[in-house]
């Protein structure tokens, strides 16, 4: 999580997911009582050229990240709960206010009432942090506005209904989601961030073929700024059409295409009505290469002063390789444009990240990867535009 923007969520897991090779560690469990549990640790020794990414001041440092996590999980009869928790703690040698300890804890559960019947529940509990930026981009603090990263709290709660399975002609997902977003530091600049999110999902799936399911889904939510004074409070609709498919055994996929709809308390602040998509494709010309694919288009919120919204486009590829049983690489390429409506700039910002990843695997329980990667962030604003440039070696194990 070191250095990472407020970016739109779409983004952060597209860039976690398809620009690193994900490590193969197979943890084992050991019994406690009726449950199991399973610890693994990952530890990161890495070197970034422009830790606040600067336009003309770059601070360079070596950085360790240390990040011990366990699963305690318990079934019985249709009846599966469990927790997860994590600590990661990161150190800046040349910038040791930029240190943190970020803290995740989770809980979870499945209750499946019949074949066709279940219900999944979660709630999470995560104390995060934005790291310090000098350019300015996304949401993060400057240096010249923080001597530290910026510290939040977010509680989440979840439930999904499901009726029927992948396999039934029909099937029916429910989801409800409340979120609340509290930032613990530098209030006079981090207050007008606070926020609470309630969100509902319902989709409805239809099997045409025994490989690929059409879909219908609607989404709503509504976003709340605690301060009275923030006039960015406003509610998304979604309506998407699409499918989900595994047509071959090399080509899988899903694709949601739509129309979203984002509409302002404030009269002051032009709504958003426009496509929208999230679309992701894999194909396997060997079962030992994988190539994706990935984009997305969405309205997101912006910071105060800084536009009424953001119009966001994301474009990811990525290729992996397995070369033998043990070593693996990943190459990965991802295009994310932020456009910022009615800013009083006029704000439009591009940024390229490429990375390419090795793992090995060691043991079952110990894999080691390699990763470097490089930002190039490019502004229509003057005197904004950086390069960052990042390696970081992994070493990931289990019992």
């Amino acid at each position: 999580m070191d250095n990472l923007k407020a970016r739109p969520l779409y983004a952060a897991i597209a860039a976690s997911v398809l620009s690193t090779h994900a490590l193969a560690v197979e943890p084992a469990s050991v019994d406690v009582g009726n449950l199991a549990l399973t610890p693994t640790l990952q530890v990161k020794q890495g070197y970034t050229d422009n830790l606040f990414d600067s336009v003309d001041n770059e601070k360079s440092t070596s950085i360790t990240t240390i990040r011990p996590s366990i699963n305690l999980q318990g079934q019985k009869g249709g009846f599966t709960a469990g927790l997860n928790a994590s600590v990661e703690h990161g150190i800046h040698y040349s910038s040791r206010n930029d240190d943190y300890t970020d803290k995740a804890l989770s809980v979870y559960s499945t209750i499946e009432f019949s074949a066709r019947t279940k219900l999944d529940l979660i709630a999470e509990y995560l104390k995060l942090h934005d790291a310090r930026d000098d350019s300015g981009a996304g949401s993060s603090l400057t240096t010249d506005q923080a001597d530290k990263a910026s510290r939040y709290t977010t509680k989440n709660l979840g439930a999904t209904v499901t009726y029927g399975t992948r396999e039934s002609t029909g099937q029916i997902v429910v989801k409800a989601t409340v979120s609340d977003k509290q930032y613990d530091n530098f209030r006079e600049f981090t207050a007008a961030k606070d926020q609470q999110t309630r969100g509902l999902t319902g989709t409805f799936f239809y099997r045409v073929s025994p490989k690929t399911r059409l879909l219908v889904e609607g989404r709503y939510t509504d976003i709340d700024y605690d301060l009275a004074s923030v006039t960015r409070d406003n509610t998304v609709t979604k309506l998407l059409v699409g499918a989900e498919w595994d047509a071959t055994a090399k080509t899988t996929g899903a694709a949601r295409v739509g129309v979203a709809r984002k509409n302002f308390d404030s009269s002051s602040r032009d709504d958003f009505s426009g496509a929208n998509w999230e679309v992701s494709m894999s194909w396997a010309p060997r079962t030992y290469s994988i190539f994706d694919l990935s984009t997305n288009r969405s309205a997101e919120d912006a910071s105060e002063g800084e536009g009424d919204y953001i119009d966001t486009t994301s474009w990811t590829l990525g290729w992996s390789h397995s070369w033998n049983e043990r070593l693996g690489s990943r190459v990965s390429y991802n295009w994310l444009n932020e456009d910022y409506v009615d800013s009083p700039i006029g704000k439009d910002d591009d940024t390229e990240t490429a990375t390419i990843g090795l793992t090995y695997d060691m043991r079952r329980w110990l894999t080691l990867g390699v990763d470097v990667s490089h930002v190039a962030f490019d502004s229509n604003q003057p005197n904004a535009d950086y390069k960052t440039n990042k390696i970081f070696f992994t070493v990931e194990g289990s019992l």
